[in-house]
């Protein structure tokens, strides 16, 4: 039932690829919220996340997708984890203060602070809370439904981040989050597609410990 809503979700997005009208809901400060206010209250409102996914990374010398997966964590004040399980074990920490790669030995690296790709995980942090004042400044956002299903569009202002994270769409169905992408170019891009899921359990210390910082 998952994969069926999933497909629903990237419907639109196909229409739109084709060339399909389909101009949605431009959000702005006072103009076009309204309607998805309590969708928007209600992703926000999740507390912390757990979900299984499957990511694939399309690149533009390879012939076929990278697959993996694994378990994503998010928590409202320690930002977001990606625990790799396949091919490799790996943890990969966004959060305010920037990027950090931990391997399966513990072992944990930072990126520099100044670097363009902190930068760009910070501009993504609030898309995780569905934080529309910290987004309006950094992204033009638009909104688009059909039925149950929805999904939300940044582009970000930036053109550093553009170049960086590229057009970022969140799809789901309900107040479910089934699909994340993050599309740099046509034949560059990241997809993500959000398995089971868990909402509003608190991490145990050992959890916090060894998914954030």
């Amino acid at each position: 039932m998952r994969l069926i809503r999933s497909i629903a979700v990237l419907l639109p997005l196909l229409a739109s690829a084709n060339g399909a009208q389909d101009p949605g809901t431009l959000l702005a400060p006072g103009a076009g919220e309204a309607q998805w206010r309590p969708l928007i209250d209600a992703l926000a409102a999740k507390g912390t996340v757990t979900a299984r996914f499957t990511e694939h990374r399309f690149f533009p010398f390879r012939s076929q997708p990278m697959l993996l997966k694994g378990v994503l964590r998010i928590s409202p004040e320690r930002g977001l984890s990606l625990e790799y399980t396949d091919p490799q074990e790996s943890i990969l920490i966004a959060d305010s203060a920037g990027l950090m790669l931990r391997d399966r030995d513990g072992r944990s690296r930072d990126m520099p602070s100044g670097s363009r790709e902190t930068g760009a995980v910070a501009s993504l942090l609030p898309i995780m809370r569905f934080d529309l004042a910290a987004l309006y400044p950094r992204f033009v956002i638009h909104a688009y439904r059909s039925g149950a299903e929805w999904r939300f569009e940044f582009t970000p202002r930036d053109p550093e981040v553009a170049r960086e994270l590229g057009a970022i769409t969140v799809g789901g169905a309900g107040t479910d989050v089934l699909h994340l992408e993050f599309r740099r170019s046509p034949s560059q891009r990241v997809d993500i597609e959000i398995g089971e899921t868990r909402t509003g359990e608190p991490f145990s210390p050992a959890d916090l410990k060894q998914f954030f910082r």
